[in-house]
This record gives structure tokens, sequence and C-alpha cells, in this order.
């Protein structure tokens, strides 16, 4: 069976940030940013490169191993590049479509705390735990395609996203009203875009309780 996500992992610091992932529970192969181990993985469904920068010879190595995995199953692909301190402007905004453009990726931009990990979360976890809302799996992957994404571990969807993924990671207690306050939220910060709303069942201590990804 293919996995749902495989997850090139490059440099230290993601790699850290990558080993709080369940693999199980996720579906997820994680990988280091080593060619022999790539060209022998198979491909999952979504794919994942984890950069510690985002200079060209990263995106040149991150392109090639995204390539070398999709020729082994794989399917849409997403760059995930180190955190922002802050929502990115319009001239980073600017740098991330262009990595989407060499990388022929989704370019993802965590805003901290979010992190790579929860990059892979968000895009993951509606396709592999089951929740209280459920998605077309169609849905998720029409999402990711070359082109600039924005990730908050918050409500803070960027008002000129044309698409919007809002992972409600919500605890076994939680109700239907979490992901209502939530789509209604979303749609009052973002009037024109489209969203799809998911809500997977995690544990209390695992990670931010909303993930929110803004797709230019």
């Amino acid at each position: 069976m293919q996995a749902v996500g495989t997850v090139v992992v490059c440099g230290a610091a993601p790699a850290q940030d990558a080993a709080q992932l369940d693999g199980t529970a996720l579906s997820c192969e994680a990988l280091p940013a080593d060619f022999r181990a790539i060209k022998q993985a198979q491909g999952g469904s979504l794919l994942f490169a984890l950069l510690d920068d985002a200079g060209d010879p990263s995106l040149a190595a991150a392109a090639k191993a995204l390539r070398i995995l999709r020729r082994r199953g794989g399917g849409e692909a997403l760059l995930v590049l180190p955190a922002l301190p802050a929502t990115p402007g319009p001239q980073a905004i600017s740098r991330l479509q262009r990595a989407a453009q060499l990388t022929c990726a989704c370019a993802v931009q965590p805003v901290a705390p979010a992190s790579w990990a929860d990059a892979v979360r968000c895009f993951v976890e509606p396709l592999a735990v089951y929740g209280l809302a459920g998605v077309d799996a169609r849905e998720i992957h029409a999402l990711v395609r070359p082109r600039a994404a924005v990730l908050h571990a918050s409500l803070d969807v960027l008002p000129e996203a044309r698409d919007l993924l809002v992972s409600c990671r919500l605890r076994p207690s939680a109700s239907l009203r979490e992901l209502d306050e939530a789509a209604r939220s979303a749609a009052e910060r973002a009037p024109g875009a489209k969203l799809i709303l998911a809500g997977p069942e995690v544990s209390p201590d695992d990670g931010p309780r909303v993930l929110a990804a803004s797709l230019f």
C-alpha cells in the first residue's frame, strides 16, 4: 500500500523537528537527504522536502530528490522552508513563488511557532487521521501544485489567499462547535478564498490546536 507521505529531511534542524512525527499514525516515511536511499524508496501520495535553508543549492537538491520520488510513484510535492518570525510580506512571497517554480512544488513558508513538522501534519493528517470532519483526498491533492503557501499555527489566514486549508486538530473531547467557529473565522478573514476544513483527532499534547495554510 502506498504511504500517504514521503518526507525527505535536509539538515539537522528539520531532522530533529520531523522526529516528532508519528510515522505509523500518519502513514509517512522519513528519508535522509541521501540519493541512494531516495532512489530505493517508494514515493508517497504526497512528497515533502524539508529544508534548513532556502539557497539555490538546497533548492536544486530538493528538486532532484522530489523528481526521483515522482518517478518512484510519488504524487504531488511540497517544499517546506525554515519558519519566519513574522508573516512574510510581498517580497518574501515572491521568493516563495520562485522556489515553487524552480522545484515544481508547492513552497510552504511556516510562520513561528509553526514548524516543518506542522507543515507535514497540516497536509497529511486530513488524509491519514480519523476525525470529526473528513475531507475528500482529491481536494487536498488539488491544492498541492507549484505555488506559494504560508502556514500559521493559528487562524491567522491571509485575506489575499486563493485557497485555505484549515486543520482543526481536535482533542478527544472536542465538539463540532470548534469546527463551526474555525470555519466562520476563516471565512471572515479571507472571504474570497475557497476553504477546505478538516478535523483530525489528536492527543492532548500533540502540538498546535489549529494549522492553517493560506495558498496563493
